[in-house]
């Protein structure tokens, strides 16, 4: 793997256990800093390509490298890589048994006090072995205490909302939000986790027509900061305005990959063609 580049994917396949190939020889690099915009229609795989790229599908074969491992081995902690991989979905995703602050908190305490906990193990183990040795083996240092970890996390989550325009909304619970609003928490987040990567999969398919800009107009911040982003979406205008490098992924393959100008204004494959001039 090149190290300008965030994920390389090699010879990715997927195949569902009804014996249908939905993913049949991707070969992919997304550099640090790229917007990478994914189209096709549907069916053709771009969502299953995206939900491979931090294994929410296991793929069927192929590699998957990030941060120097092939996240694809099974023997590999996919749960560590996942840390730096941001998702945003459809559908949101919120918990609606707990209030904004708390779903934007949650992993970052969860992986907080996972870590302390690792910690604190360790260091009982070695404070048993040391009785038995002459050189005492030293403590590891833990530098945050679990109620730190917990006001660290919650300051962050207020700075989030702060940037979204959803201070206000700290204290209630999703249920009782626009879809625009549950989405913008939704990738809040995920930023939450201080991702390397961001993942969109269809993120403005499930909300009504006004609510679109508002979820947009936040990615296009990201891609303005310099986050590398993977997107699905048919927003054409979205596409053409913030990628770097399209895609259109029809039957499995990657079928053509350009610039949006030279993929909207000179398309060379038949089905690319096909498919623009049903959504443009």
């Amino acid at each position: 793997m090149s190290n300008n580049n965030v994920i390389s994917v090699r010879g990715l396949e997927k195949t569902f256990e009804d014996g249908i190939t939905v993913l049949n020889g991707i070969d992919l690099d997304i550099g640090e800093g790229e917007k990478v915009v994914i189209l096709g229609a549907s069916g053709s795989g771009k969502s299953t390509l995206l939900r491979c790229l931090n294994c929410m599908e296991d793929p069927t074969g192929g590699s998957i490298y990030f941060d120097g491992d092939d996240i694809a081995d099974m023997r590999i902690d996919i749960n560590k890589h996942r840390e730096n991989i941001g998702m945003v979905f459809q559908q949101f995703n919120l918990f609606n048994n707990k209030t904004v602050i708390a779903n934007i908190m949650m992993a970052p305490v969860h992986l907080g006090l996972k870590k302390l906990r690792k910690k604190k193990l360790k260091n009982a183990w070695i404070s048993f072995t040391n009785i038995f040795k002459k050189e005492k083996t030293q403590l590891i240092e833990i530098n945050k205490t679990k109620s730190e970890i917990k006001t660290e996390a919650y300051e962050k989550a207020i700075s989030l909302l702060k940037r979204i325009g959803l201070e206000d909304k700290a204290d209630i619970y999703p249920a009782t939000l626009s879809g625009g609003q549950k989405q913008r928490i939704a990738i809040a987040r995920a930023l939450a986790m201080d991702p390397k990567v961001m993942l969109f999969d269809e993120p403005t398919s499930a909300l009504d027509p006004e609510m679109v800009g508002e979820v947009l107009d936040l990615m296009k911040q990201l891609a303005n900061e310099g986050m590398t982003m993977v997107i699905v979406t048919h927003e054409m205008g979205f596409a053409r305005e913030v990628a770097d490098r399209i895609l259109f992924v029809d039957e499995g393959k990657i079928q053509e990959e350009g610039t949006p100008e030279e993929v909207f204004g000179n398309p060379k494959n038949q089905r690319l063609r096909e498919f623009l001039s049903k959504v443009l």
